[in-house]
């Protein structure tokens, strides 16, 4: 039988698959690593296959699309975070969460992001909510209120970051989002004096790091919190 036209499979294996023995040049883990020291908020394939030193077209071997690749990189970042404590305050336990939960969209800009808008849930976050759940119904929550005041927080935080992150963005003009924002506040307040004051609070909050307003937050949520849980419950202030 003719063979003219036909590609011969290499020996041993089947055309397109590496050889027994040869090691692989890239890996699922390594495209997440890489989108991960590139910051989620500028990588692209492009930019991934680059800092790997491969086609980009390779990556496809290894992810079905940039948003597989994206959230693989979350799955990977969330399951390095340490955010457990041994405390026996639920309050403590849940402030420590919430910190973890900031620092990791701090550390990792654009990762808020990508969580809202592709919506779905890295397994590594699915397994930290099962867990947090899990711990505060040891401090005596139910478990929908339990799941209630972990969704609370981590939503409350994810939002807190995206936003403020959207506001550091520089515009055309030279100033940033926030400043912008926080300018047309300040002006309605000049405009009418009976807001004055609660314009530029929140005209203040917007020129300042969000931190300490997203902490008044999380305090807001844990008193609520506090009402749910049995008052006859072990553990934390009440």
């Amino acid at each position: 039988m003719s063979t003219t036209g036909r590609k011969r499979a290499p020996r041993g294996g089947v055309e397109g698959e590496a050889r027994p023995g040869r090691p692989a040049l890239i890996s699922r883990e390594a495209i997440a690593v890489a989108a991960l020291d590139i910051g989620l908020d500028g990588a692209t394939l492009v930019r991934i296959a680059a800092r790997l030193g491969v086609d980009h077209s390779s990556l496809y071997r290894h992810a079905r699309s940039r948003d597989d690749i994206l959230l693989a990189a979350a799955d990977l970042a969330i399951g390095r975070l340490d955010w457990r404590s041994e405390t026996e305050d639920w309050q403590d336990y849940l402030r420590t969460m919430a910190e973890a939960v900031w620092d990791l969209y701090e550390t990792h800009p654009g990762l808020a992001q990508v969580l809202r808008r592709l919506g779905n849930t890295p397994q590594s976050g699915i397994e930290a909510f099962a867990e947090a759940v899990r711990r505060l119904e040891a401090f005596g929550f139910s478990t929908s209120d339990a799941a209630l005041v972990v969704d609370m927080i981590i939503d409350m935080t994810t939002e807190s970051v995206s936003a403020w992150q959207s506001l550091q963005q520089t515009r055309e003009e030279g100033d940033t989002l926030g400043e912008k924002v926080a300018g047309a506040w300040s002006e309605a307040g000049r405009i009418d004096a009976s807001i004055a004051t609660a314009l530029n609070t929140m005209a203040e909050v917007l020129r300042s790091h969000p931190r300490q307003w997203w902490r008044r937050k999380l305090e807001v949520i844990l008193a609520g919190a506090a009402t749910l849980r049995p008052p006859d419950a072990q553990g934390g202030n009440g």
